[in-house]
């Protein structure tokens, strides 16, 4: 509950943040401000962290279910967007050995993985609730005709 919260307040900040007047100088021309990019990048990094940790308290917490088998596709795709975020700061920091775009290169690499990740997770839960919802209803249609059966049963006696 206090993750979705800290989530929901930074999104929101992140809003009102007027970041194309941040971005750009008098001449016009866009240029990043060194503390826009490196809040986004903290930002990131820190939610990613918190996505993550949450990611495995759910999956110790459904151990055994169908959905601790998929939770895996979804805490690598954790993984793969802070990579991201990670590539993002080597490009900046170690400029000499990788170019920026290079870095943005390999950051937006693992971001498809991790939304491939993602979707393959969402895709195995979908079906899995689909079937369990299947049975349920299967189940029910069997609950119907039981005290159908037990309602004439009831009413003949009477």
């Amino acid at each position: 509950m206090r993750l979705s919260k800290t989530i929901t307040a930074a999104t929101l900040v992140l809003l009102m943040v007027p970041s194309t007047a941040l971005a750009s100088d008098a001449t016009g021309v866009a240029e990043i401000s060194p503390v826009l990019w490196i809040g986004a990048g903290v930002l990131a990094l820190v939610l990613s962290a918190g996505l993550l940790i949450e990611m495995l308290a759910l999956r110790r917490l459904a151990t055994g279910s169908a959905l601790a088998e998929n939770i895996s596709f979804a805490v690598l795709a954790a993984v793969c967007l802070a990579a991201s975020v990670l590539v993002g700061w080597v490009g900046r920091f170690l400029g000499t050995t990788f170019s920026a775009e290079q870095a943005r290169l390999g950051a937006d690499l693992l971001a498809v993985v991790a939304i491939a990740l993602f979707a393959i997770f969402f895709h195995r839960v979908h079906r899995a609730m689909a079937n369990f919802l299947g049975r349920l209803t299967d189940n029910d249609e069997d609950l119907i005709v039981a005290l159908d059966e037990d309602a004439r049963q009831g009413s003949a006696h009477a």
